[in-house]
């Protein structure tokens, strides 16, 4: 009698995380970023629409990832590794949810945020992470290509469309613990 050969089966590939890709970065990627002009990053106006939280970045990747976030979905996540902080645009509406937890701020609006310039990788001070798909008005030709169709608002509100993250699964990742209280309008 013959033995029978189980077929050794491969282990399942274990996604990439928030953390493990976008922590402090490393080799090429952070030398690129160390190295980027001070035009690869500019300053707009956080004018409503959405609220922008800003969050320590290891917690806050640590907290993507515990909601299994997906890393492919796009949302619109800045990192600010000069100064450690994750720049997550959620849902308006949310603001009061933040209050007491630690290190987090919600920015007001009128207040202006550094993100990275169109086209570029960024800077060490503000580099996308995720970011949704470029929403153009139906009909629009803008006569860009793809890769920077839609990536020139002068507005906060105008880059980021879609792609906002559910702010009750970002504070349940973070704090551990359902969100109690909800959305109020803003």
């Amino acid at each position: 009698m013959t033995a029978r050969r189980t077929p050794k089966r491969k282990a399942p590939k274990t996604p990439p995380s928030w953390t493990s890709q976008y922590g402090e970065p490393q080799g090429k990627r952070r030398a690129e970023l160390l190295a980027a002009s001070t035009w690869s990053s500019r300053l707009l106006q956080h004018d409503g629409g959405q609220d922008v939280i800003v969050l320590p970045l290891g917690p806050g990747l640590a907290a993507l990832d515990a909601v299994q976030v997906p890393i492919a979905d796009g949302h619109a996540l800045i990192a600010d590794y000069l100064h450690g902080k994750l720049l997550a645009v959620v849902a308006s509406g949310w603001a009061q949810l933040w209050e007491f937890v630690p290190d987090v701020r919600v920015v007001p609006y009128g207040g202006w945020v550094v993100v990275p310039a169109p086209g570029g990788a960024g800077s060490y001070a503000a580099s996308w992470l995720s970011l949704p798909p470029p929403q153009l008005p139906q009909g629009e030709d803008q006569g860009e290509d793809e890769t920077t169709a839609g990536l020139r608002p002068d507005s906060l509100r105008a880059l980021v469309s879609a792609g906002a993250l559910a702010p009750r699964r970002l504070y349940e990742g973070l704090v551990g613990r359902p969100a109690a209280c909800e959305a109020v309008a803003s």
